[in-house]
């Protein structure tokens, strides 16, 4: 269903159908108002419930599973996701297993595919063979054996029309999608929020390479960062109308955790207003800060860095892939699975730790084998 053509349900009055039609306002339409947010330089209990979590389980799964590709563009057929033997609950059992305490589902990447019907698209799970809602499965699963949940969401959508400076149609699509996730499967400890960069054209500078640790180094970098937080604010901030959807999840979770992913080229560095900084594969964390300046402010904020347990890529990828292929029979050593859990929790920082499940549903056996016998 197109953009305009669920604009002109929505004014004829037939979105009451819908899931999650809402009480909420749009996001253009709600104030600023960042009462949740910690304007301190020490954590927020919020913040310290967090980072309590130290170790979590990320899982890509979703269309791309079945077509061996890692980004694709809103046009596969969803018809072929069918995961014949899916299994959540080994999911979770394996993360428990290896001392995790949440899980982040991706539950829609850049292709726009959703793992739950959403009401707000013809490109979902519902489309499928197999049809069934698996954000439920999981969210379930976890609430068995203990774990917290937390989910994934792209902002930027190939199957629908995000282009434009001023497109409100499309932050109202997200907003109802948003609504589904958020008032759907109860409470969710972290909205980690992607692909912020298709809107945000500016501020872009390559990192010094090799990186150095001298004094005048470490400064220049951080004015670096510090630019790249202020071309944010002046671009992508305004296109994306974060300052209101921030507000928007804290209206309807006020717990849940957002972030926003700053990319390999700025790890670490936040996109505001966010609660948690992430960093894909940011492992050199001798000169990571987690107190920075907003709004005249020195604000704390904690961080996740992500990996995945696939350690041979592609040419896009070549550090490791995030969905399955069959291919790929590459896995992390638990040695080194430790190795980063213990370099993370020395600064306070949340691991999460991604598998990529099988065409089937379940997990690659050697993740498995990796994960329940982590400590042995």
């Amino acid at each position: 269903m197109s953009l305009s053509r669920r604009n002109f349900i929505k004014k004829a009055g037939a979105a009451g159908a819908g899931l999650m039609s809402a009480p909420y306002n749009s996001i253009s339409k709600i104030s600023p108002n960042f009462s949740a947010f910690n304007f301190n330089p020490t954590p927020s209990i919020l913040q310290k419930s967090f980072m309590d979590l130290k170790f979590g389980m990320l899982i890509h799964f979703g269309i791309n599973t079945y077509y061996d590709k890692e980004w694709s563009d809103g046009t596969l057929d969803p018809y072929r996701v069918n995961p014949g033997k899916l299994d959540t609950m080994q999911w979770c059992e394996a993360a428990k297993s290896a001392g995790m305490n949440y899980i982040v589902l991706v539950c829609k990447h850049h292709d726009g595919f959703c793992l739950w019907p959403s009401k707000h698209t013809d490109y979902s799970i519902s489309r499928s063979q197999y049809t069934r809602d698996i954000v439920a499965s999981v969210v379930n699963s976890a609430e068995k054996v203990g774990l917290k949940v937390g989910f994934y969401y792209s902002l930027w959508d190939q199957r629908e029309s995000y282009k434009g400076i001023d497109n409100r149609q499309y932050l109202d699509f997200m907003q109802d999608q948003l609504s589904e996730l958020l008032t759907g499967y109860g409470s969710v400890v972290e909205l980690w929020l992607d692909g912020f960069w298709q809107r945000q054209q500016s501020g872009w500078t390559k990192k010094q390479e090799p990186p150095e640790d001298t004094e005048e180094a470490i400064k220049n970098a951080r004015n670096r960062d510090e630019a790249f937080i202020d071309a944010w604010r002046m671009e992508g901030a305004f296109r994306w109308q974060m300052d209101h959807l921030y507000q928007f999840v804290k209206t309807i979770q006020p717990d849940c955790i957002i972030m926003n992913n700053s990319t390999n080229s700025y790890q670490g560095v936040p996109l505001f207003p966010v609660d948690a900084r992430n960093g894909v594969r940011y492992l050199n964390l001798d000169n990571d800060k987690s107190i920075w300046n907003w709004l005249g402010n020195d604000v704390f904020v904690p961080l996740q860095i992500e990996t995945t347990m696939s350690t041979k890529g592609n040419q896009k990828f070549p550090e490791g892939n995030w969905f399955w292929h069959a291919w790929d029979q590459s896995v992390m050593e638990k040695e080194e699975i430790l190795n980063l859990k213990e370099k993370a929790n020395e600064v306070n920082a949340n691991l999460l730790l991604n598998v990529g499940p099988t065409a089937e549903g379940i997990l690659r056996e050697q993740d498995q084998i990796s994960l329940t016998k982590l400590y042995e």
